[in-house]
């Protein structure tokens, strides 16, 4: 072959190679849309997060006190909740007895309320020395009460493996005196109306206030994250669903982001041989950590203790709370489904709240006031309040504002024995949303 022939054809050679490296780069960077797009993609990796620590996942979403025949609701974030968890972390309960149902008769009560079950692993800091026989009946509650002379008595509230309820009843030295005369202080300050149903007791306030916002909101940074899914996130599969919805997948394991619901779902239905964790909420929050994070507002959620109605089951939903009320959606939600350690699902939203844009103080709804929303709201003439549980928090919405901007707005999040669900505008009593969030 003459040198000429010989250096065209090399040439030709080089330019073909080129064109293919800039047709594979933008196909697999996304510059290429619609379809299923397989190849290499640039790998962004996240660093592990610390937040939302574990600690701060399993504490009390709220304190239910009464004080003779009146109640309050004492909430994340207010001075009232740092002074009675430091009263029960503080306390040294001792002689632990199993008993047949909660002392009555006293003059106050101060319900610590878990929204998950606090066994010797998770639960240690809230149980102290009676981890290990407390913890054995997965505590959902801690009742205080003024005990014999100056003592305190310290009921913790769970169940066995069958889910039969279970009381053990155990002593604490404590100023009885003081703790009467400070939960006396509670209701007077922000009394409540209260009422027992068919989840146990609902509480609304009475003459009460809260803050409407529109918060700003921050987006993560999404193929880092897509890709701390994957053991080799250099060759993954892109399908893009719509227009707003984009499935990346290595054929194992998959994970579906919608940019329009600004929302993140990950699946892995592959059984693990050896997971990471043995303990569920341990699996989760280290799975978390893992894959971005969360912000530091966390609390947890098993199925049983959750706030909302979630007909997908999970295993866990860490709830964000704002000004020491939930956020009650759903999709604001970080949802786990775990087995056996191994996470099999998880969800989570794609937004963030940084600052407040506006905020206004409303005035909530009373019990009389409630009452007559639910009348119309259900078409029934008699409301009987005993029928329907409330929890009062926030409803997110974006409707109406302009991007990276969130309202949340004062709900009551009200449900029925029959599956009902009503979210309930807490200031109007006009109806937000009905169905299930």
């Amino acid at each position: 072959m003459k040198a000429w022939a010989r250096t065209l054809k090399m040439v030709v050679l080089a330019l073909l190679v080129a064109a293919s490296i800039v047709l594979s780069y933008a196909l697999w960077s996304g510059n290429l849309q619609g379809g299923a797009e397989i190849g290499l993609t640039e790998t962004e990796t996240i660093p592990y997060s610390t937040s939302p620590s574990l600690a701060s996942t399993v504490r009390p979403y709220e304190i239910d006190i009464r004080a003779g025949d009146a109640y309050t609701v004492v909430r994340p974030g207010s001075a009232a909740y740092a002074a009675w968890t430091a009263i029960l972390m503080g306390l040294r309960a001792e002689r632990p007895q199993p008993i047949a149902a909660v002392p009555s008769g006293a003059s106050m009560s101060v319900v610590f309320q878990f929204g998950v079950p606090l066994d010797p692993g998770i639960g240690r800091p809230w149980l102290g020395d009676l981890a290990t026989s407390v913890g054995a009946i997965n505590c959902r509650a801690i009742v205080l009460t003024p005990g014999p002379g100056s003592d305190c008595s310290v009921v913790y509230e769970g169940m066995d493996s069958a889910g039969k309820p279970q009381l053990i009843e155990a002593t604490a030295p404590a100023p009885a005196s003081a703790l009467v005369r400070e939960a006396s202080r509670d209701v007077a300050e922000a009394p409540y109306a209260a009422w027992s149903d068919f989840e146990g007791e609902s509480f609304v306030p009475e003459g009460g206030r809260m803050t409407s916002y529109v918060y700003a909101i921050a987006e993560p940074s999404v193929m880092p994250l897509v890709q701390s899914f994957f053991v080799n996130p250099q060759a993954l599969t892109r399908i893009q669903e719509s227009k707003t919805v984009t499935i990346w997948t290595d054929g194992s394991r998959a994970v579906q982001v919608d940019r329009g619901a600004l929302s993140m779902q990950y699946e892995d239905p592959n059984a693990s041989t050896s997971p990471a964790h043995t303990e569920d909420y341990i699996a989760a929050i280290d799975f978390l950590h893992a894959h971005g994070g969360g912000p530091a507002n966390l609390i947890g959620f098993d199925l049983i203790g959750m706030l909302t109605v979630n007909l997908n089951g999970p295993t866990y939903a860490f709830s964000q709370y704002v000004d020491g009320y939930p956020i009650l959606a759903n999709r604001a939600d970080y949802n786990f489904e775990i087995d056996s350690g191994h996470v099999m699902e998880f969800d989570r939203p794609l937004w963030e709240l940084t600052k407040p844009i506006r905020a206004s103080e409303v005035p909530i709804m009373g019990e009389e006031a409630l009452v007559k929303a639910l009348a119309k709201v259900t078409g029934t003439k008699r409301v009987t309040l005993s029928t329907f549980h409330v929890e009062l928090g926030y409803w997110p919405s974006t409707q109406g504002l302009k991007a990276g901007q969130i309202r949340l707005l004062p709900v009551d999040y009200v449900t029925n024995a029959n599956g009902g669900v009503w979210v309930l505008n807490a200031a109007t009593g006009e109806l937000v949303a009905g169905g299930l969030s």
